[in-house]
């Protein structure tokens, strides 16, 4: 059966395709978290820029009463401000059914309809929710990309961006961050024994005191693995049962800490630097990262139209377009530990 074309608005795309990417919801799949937008805040209504405000809880509050009936007020709730800006994103492919159906595949090429068509959609909103992760990750609009990246990671800036920003500024102290040896940690799983003991050590006071289940420790799978390597040469595991999404999966910890492997990072730390040697773990409060986008956002002559899709007579193929706003921001820097 031919597929048709068709038109989706912002607000239903928004509600089909971005807000599931950040639901808390294991995703299809992949039998348990896997490490793409899940942890990120999202915000849906930012067209340009927006204030994150964080209130933060005073203590030392408390005061010995005197003989004066006057009484000093302090604080209770402070707040650091920082901004969040988002950047016009758009895909866009086409399908021509000629060209695709050749060698091994020419046999179907007259079968009734287009029965690979028909799977592009998916397809397509599959990798713009890659291109959005790897982005919210590793965006660097500065960075000069290889022209054969498997890839995208320069359309805004991601956290790994803003890690260095706020390193640079003062604002995450220098004891706060981490060089992660170069090397094969599968190989070698001291290194990611040793990586991970090192970021949990650089903990700063207030990050310390709050409970391990409030806190992750994100890291590229390669780390983990090596981590888990290295326990088993102990004769021990810190497997642990996590409550991360309310029904028992099993996440490995330290220190009762989750370590939630991202796994995407791997595949593009090797993608940015050439090698499989390069490695990156992050330790802070869970959701502390934030992507923003604009669920009112479209284009057409009505703005009214995010996701299009429609057949090209003259040059005998389909076309797909797909029209978002996205940007990342940290709401609590100091509450970081990373290591790249």
């Amino acid at each position: 059966m031919a597929f048709e074309s068709f038109v989706i608005t912002p607000l239903e795309m928004f509600e089909a395709a971005i807000h599931p990417a950040f639901s808390d919801l294991l995703p299809p799949g992949s039998g348990g978290y896997d490490g793409l937008l899940t942890e990120f805040t999202l915000m849906d209504d930012v067209p340009n820029k927006r204030p994150i405000v964080d209130i933060r809880k005073k203590m030392n509050i408390l005061q010995r009463r005197d003989a004066s009936c006057d009484l000093n007020y302090k604080k209770i709730m402070g707040t650091g401000v920082r901004s969040i800006e988002v950047s016009d994103l758009y895909g866009a492919v086409k399908h021509c059914k000629h060209e695709f159906y050749q060698g091994a595949l020419r046999d179907w090429e007259n079968e009734d309809g287009d029965m690979f068509g028909s799977k592009i959609q998916p397809y397509f909103q599959d990798a713009m929710r890659v291109d959005m992760a790897s982005n919210a990750w590793f965006g660097d609009v500065e960075r000069a990309l290889s022209g054969s990246a498997a890839f995208s990671s320069t359309e805004f800036n991601g956290v790994f961006k803003w890690l260095q920003t706020y390193t640079t500024n003062g604002l995450i102290p220098a004891a706060q961050t981490i060089a992660a040896p170069v090397g094969n940690y599968r190989t070698n799983p001291l290194l990611a024994f040793n990586l991970l003991n090192a970021i949990v050590d650089a903990q700063p006071t207030l990050l310390r005191a709050l409970p391990a289940a409030s806190k992750a420790i994100y890291v590229d799978q390669a780390i983990l693995d090596g981590y888990k390597k290295y326990l088993r040469t102990l004769g021990t595991s810190s497997m642990d049962i996590i409550d991360l999404y309310g029904n028992g999966v099993m996440v490995n910890a330290i220190d009762g800490i989750p370590v939630l492997p991202v796994l995407i990072w791997e595949p593009i730390l090797a993608d940015i630097h050439g090698d499989n040697n390069h490695h990156a773990a992050i330790l802070t409060i869970r959701k502390n990262f934030t992507f923003a986008t604009d669920k009112k956002y479209g284009e057409g002559a009505s703005g009214n139209e995010a996701l299009m899709v429609w057949y090209e007579k003259k040059e005998l193929s389909w076309y797909y377009q797909m029209f978002l706003k996205g940007g990342t921001q940290i709401a609590e820097p100091e509450m970081i530990v990373y290591a790249v």
